[in-house]
């Protein structure tokens, strides 16, 4: 069997997080300011501040995770769900030991509070009676009564000094004032006339602020909570913003707020003079809304409702850099021959680019595709090459380049393009559609067969003139095309539909793998002779892509059972080098070879993973 010496994890390029149009979306620091955390999916992320590609995932809930918090102490995470759960889990292992679970709410869970001791936890959220709860950390036992407002609760946060205090925001426009503990409600304030998105306390508990989608950003005294003042902008008509404001955060002094706002800006204030000191202006798309801010010991991080995490610069007054990857299950990758590039496309249509070396991304703009992206291949020369479910395969030039002007060639096609294969070199292009096999030489159309069987993938060999097809009917047909002919050459069958098939990078072996669990390679010099000793079957479901090492001699595959095996050619009767749950809870949809010791994997969890195996 593999052990995991055999292999090791070492980078993470890892989701974005999941945003909703008009929700807030709470992120969270840990207490010495070098992670921040989010979520998205089942899972929560952990991501290093200074290194981007250091990110440890937590990933235990059954259904999607809406907010996770670290304790004051750091040795804790608790993070909440959509159905309403609170799970306190050990945040110094990489298992995750879990402490606790705790039924809180019966509906989502919208923000969550530690007391600065970390034994007390406030959760609020939606649901259909009760909409928030303070309890003792190690017993679950109740600490108090969060009532007094009529609607969902959106935001949470505690005094962190006696006497305590908690304060809560709600979508009946106002905030209400708890004493305790054990907590009891004493008073409301009605300063909003619209939901209050987001309520926090300083780092002294002297002050505390809320602010609404009426734009409108107030202070109060942080024991009493009477009104201090609140934040004006003469621009937008004696509001902070002109547009709901969905969070703030404090600076670490205690001495400003930023404030992110659905009118695509982000503002810093001076709290003791409440002026405005300066304004982050974003693009004027509706994804450019700021649905979240986090202010660290290091860096000023803003999250837009595209999912994008940009750090402000200070000094400057502008966007410092922007992390544009993926929020939505991923589809597709390729890797630029140099192996310095890799491009990703996701179920929406996004293509992301990244430079491997810095995990940096940039996305191509305008979007190319209208709906998920089924494949992706990149030449030497930078020509981008991708198909859609649009039903179309678009030719983008200069991909290595500026890509956010992108404006590439669209060629329509007759029918649902299910795979794609390109040759390096980006000459030939050979598309796999529901009804048809087409093949394009230098963006143009030169040969067309349509099949009556359905295809399912498709691979072109090195020669460029060869092509294997597979399909639902359970096999693997190869052709070859002389002019705007496509001959038959070879027909293989198979015992269940097939899901990846591609060609050994010296010519000699096609690999195939199916629904039935298996990968089978093939020898094409001795007429397409099974060439392992025994069966690959080792997958424990649908086996969904499978990718040659540079040196033709490994095999990975991966599939829905969340694992990815690694074949060798010269030892073809041996137990693969298996990585069991690469993708926790997810399916591997692509690998590539970045050499003969490392892959990347791509997964329906939207996160891409570094693996350096040790291999022979």
């Amino acid at each position: 069997m593999t052990t995991p010496d055999e292999f090791s994890k070492k980078r993470t390029f890892a989701s974005l997080p999941r945003t909703t149009r008009g929700l807030p979306l709470v992120l969270s620091a840990s207490p010495d300011g070098k992670k921040f955390v989010y979520c998205n999916g089942n899972s929560v992320f952990m991501r290093n501040v200074e290194d981007l590609t250091d990110c440890d995932i937590y990933t235990e809930h059954s259904v999607q995770a809406t907010v996770a918090k670290f304790s004051p102490s750091g040795f804790y995470c608790a993070s909440g769900d959509q159905s309403g759960k609170v799970r306190i889990w050990d945040t110094t292992q990489a298992t995750h030991i879990l402490k606790a679970e705790y039924p809180v709410i019966a509906g989502p869970i919208r923000d969550i509070a530690w007391s600065d001791d970390s034994k007390r936890l406030a959760v609020v959220g939606e649901a259909r009676e009760k909409f928030g709860h303070v309890f003792l950390f190690d017993t679950g036992t109740s600490n108090g009564n969060l009532t007094g407002q009529s609607r969902a609760m959106s935001s949470i946060d505690f005094r962190p000094a006696r006497p305590y205090r908690l304060i809560s925001a709600s979508e009946d426009n106002t905030v209400a004032l708890f004493e305790g503990p054990p907590f009891k409600f004493k008073s409301i304030f009605r300063e909003h006339q619209r939901f209050v998105h987001c309520v926090r306390y300083n780092a002294d508990g002297s002050i505390f602020a809320s602010a609404g989608a009426d734009g409108k950003v107030v202070l109060y005294e942080g024991v009493e909570g009477e009104k201090i003042g609140e934040f004006v902008d003469e621009s937008c008509k004696g509001n902070a913003h002109s547009g709901g404001v969905f969070a703030l955060t404090w600076s670490p002094c205690g001495q400003r707020i930023a404030t992110a706002s659905g009118d695509k800006t982000c503002k810093i204030w001076n709290v003791s003079s409440k002026q405005l000191e300066k304004t982050f202006t974003f693009g004027n798309a509706v994804e450019d809304q700021q649905l979240a801010i986090l202010w660290l010991k290091t860096a000023l991080i803003s999250v837009s409702l595209a999912g994008f995490i940009s750090y402000l610069d200070l000094e400057t007054g502008s966007t410092a850099k922007t992390i544009k990857g993926h929020f939505k299950p991923i589809t597709a990758a390729t890797l630029s021959c140099d192996k310095e590039w890799l491009f990703t496309a996701d179920f929406e249509g996004n293509i992301t680019r990244w430079n491997v070396k810095t995990g940096e991304s940039e996305r191509v703009a305008p979007v190319v595709h209208k709906s998920q992206v089924s494949g992706l291949g990149i030449s030497s020369e930078g020509l981008l090459v991708s198909t859609g479910w649009d039903d179309t395969i678009a030719f983008t030039s200069n991909a290595f380049d500026a890509i956010d002007n992108a404006r590439p060639t669209t060629v329509k096609l007759g029918s649902q393009p299910r795979g794609m294969s390109c040759s390096p070199r980006g000459k030939t292009v050979a598309v796999a559609c529901h009804k048809a096999v087409i093949y394009f030489k230098d963006q143009k159309q030169t040969a067309l067969m349509n099949i009556p069987f359905e295809a399912t993938c498709i691979a072109l060999h090195p020669d460029e003139k060869t092509l294997a097809v597979g399909s639902m009917d359970n096999k693997v047909r190869v052709f070859e095309v002389t002019g705007d002919k496509m001959d038959e050459k070879k027909q293989i069958s198979h015992a269940g539909a097939i899901t990846a098939l591609a060609w050994s990078p010296n010519g000699e072996f096609l690999v195939v793998s199916d629904a039935a669990r298996k990968v089978i390679p093939y020898k094409k010099s001795a007429d397409y002779a099974v060439a392992a000793d025994k069966e690959w079957s080792f997958h424990t479901a649908r086996v969904n892509c499978v990718s040659w090492s540079d040196n033709s001699r490994y095999v990975a595959s991966g599939g829905l059972d969340t694992n990815i095996m690694i074949w060798d050619m010269e030892n073809t009767g041996e137990h693969p080098l298996m990585i069991k749950g690469s993708h926790a809870m997810s399916p591997v949809n692509a690998i590539v070879w970045l050499d003969d010791k490392r892959i990347l994997s791509v997964g329906q969890d939207s996160n891409v993973k570094e693996w350096e195996l040790k291999l022979q």
